[in-house]
């Protein structure tokens, strides 16, 4: 495909970085030289110097023969602008990056008269197929974690029948057994093991080492089950402190809130403060530095179920963390700006929530893949994405076994979806035309991959 991205900064970076690596043809323009050259002396895409929201510089990228716009610049009017031009300059598909939730709906033009039709204005109306809002997807994933058992992110596939999650290995009766002998209660699938940041794509003979995560695919009903094997679950929280009222923060707290959960949120600038205050009222909102440990322990943050941190600074959010983990709280959550910092969050022994550069790569990952995919997402920052295909009746795969479809060996079947029953795992079993298959590849074979689902 040829795609187009506006905007250079980690955003944009991490989405060129993500089609580069998948073999697209993709340009990016940036306004700023600094920007452009970190992309140029990191990846191989062609890159354009300019505004992306004026005629001339996307026709200078060939916008008439874009497949797909991608508008992800700090500026939500700008983004929009962007992807009106281009789809009338004759671009296929458009996204835009909206961070303000009033332009992701639609609205009511006013009427001539009290009795004329009002004009109903959607996204489409401007131009803009897709939405992504990072920040409300890194909300829904806070939120997820602390309604679960388990401080990992979750991923949905066959309309929620099938979920793949990562798990530490945190029995020590686990350590220095082949995976072939680990009894698992419920069917399920080994996708990947991550060891020292790196992914192992598992055979029955590989030995779990200590500090080992797996990512496991399984049915929805047997999940926290087999969870238990790798690690103890904890309870549901009651109680959370958040630190930053940015719109994370703030949307983490409102959707707490809604579900009966005691939420206090610290804020150091004053006038934010009032402002949130005013706005969140089933929750205690404090301005202080969430740095000072005396000032933790009066608010009561060791009594607290989890601490989730937000601020702009992504250092001092990893500090705040490891300051909460300190005084007790079972579970410290954290937002990463810069996708680079959560190996070392991670490392630290904090739970990483989501990174918004990573998580809008995420949302648009299938938007890129052809041969029959509904849904994706990437595990483990970029190195693995889990692919939802429907098998055509012309498919390559059709009528034939998962083992004589031609699936690079990089890649692991996770799982068949037959009639909205679940086969888990799928080993032998038959495609048949309109199945659900979903696999777990790297990204550097996925052409490989949508070829056997063409």
């Amino acid at each position: 495909m040829y795609i187009i991205i506006a905007g250079g900064g980690v955003v944009g970076f991490n989405i060129a970085s993500l089609l580069a690596e998948e073999e697209h043809e993709v340009v990016v323009i940036e306004k700023s030289e600094p920007a452009l050259e970190n992309i140029r002396r990191q990846l191989d895409v062609k890159t354009i110097r300019g505004n992306a929201a004026t005629p001339r510089v996307l026709r200078d990228a060939e916008v008439g023969r874009a497949d797909l716009i991608l508008a992800v610049t700090n500026s939500d009017e700008t983004n929009m602008v962007t992807c009106f031009l281009a789809k009338e300059l004759g671009a296929s598909r458009t996204a835009a990056r909206i961070r303000n939730p009033e332009y992701s709906g639609y609205f009511l033009a006013p009427a001539k008269s009290p009795l004329a039709p009002r004009k109903i204005v959607r996204p489409k109306s401007i131009g803009v197929d897709i939405f992504i809002n990072p920040e409300v997807e890194v909300a829904k994933a806070v939120m997820a974690i602390l309604s679960g058992f388990y401080s990992s992110p979750v991923e949905q596939f066959a309309g929620g029948l099938v979920q793949i999650r990562e798990f530490k290995v945190e029995g020590a009766e686990l350590v220095d057994k082949k995976l072939a002998e680990i009894a698992l209660p419920k069917p399920c699938v080994v996708a990947a093991i991550v060891r020292a940041g790196g992914i192992i794509l598992p055979s029955a003979d590989e030995i779990i080492q200590a500090n080992d995560s797996v990512h496991l695919v399984a049915h929805r009903d047997f999940m926290d089950e087999l969870g238990q094997i790798f690690s103890p679950p904890k309870r549901p929280v009651k109680s959370v402190v958040i630190l930053g009222g940015g719109r994370v923060g703030v949307l983490v707290a409102e959707g707490l809130v809604g579900r009966g959960v005691r939420v206090k949120l610290i804020e150091h600038d004053i006038n934010r403060s009032q402002e949130i205050a005013a706005r969140l009222s089933g929750a205690v909102v404090l301005q202080g530095d969430g740095t000072n440990r005396d000032f933790l322990i009066e608010q009561g943050v060791p009594s607290a179920d989890a601490f989730v941190a937000d601020t702009e600074n992504d250092e001092l959010d990893i500090l705040c963390c490891l300051l909460a983990k300190s005084l007790g709280v079972p579970r410290s959550l954290t937002v990463v700006k810069n996708p680079s910092y959560v190996p070392l969050a991670e490392a630290a022994g904090i739970d990483v929530a989501g990174s918004p550069p990573l998580l809008a790569a995420r949302k648009i990952a299938h938007f890129v893949l052809s041969g029959g995919a509904i849904s994706a997402a990437l595990l483990e920052g970029k190195q693995l994405e889990a692919v939802e295909f429907v098998v055509g009746p012309t498919a390559h795969i059709a009528n034939k076994k998962i083992s004589q479809a031609g699936l690079p060996k990089e890649v692991v079947a996770g799982a068949i979806i037959h009639n909205d029953r679940v086969i888990i795992p799928p080993n032998d079993r038959v495609v048949k035309p309109e199945d659900h298959v979903i696999v777990i590849s790297p990204l550097s074979v996925l052409h490989d991959v949508e070829k056997v689902f063409k």
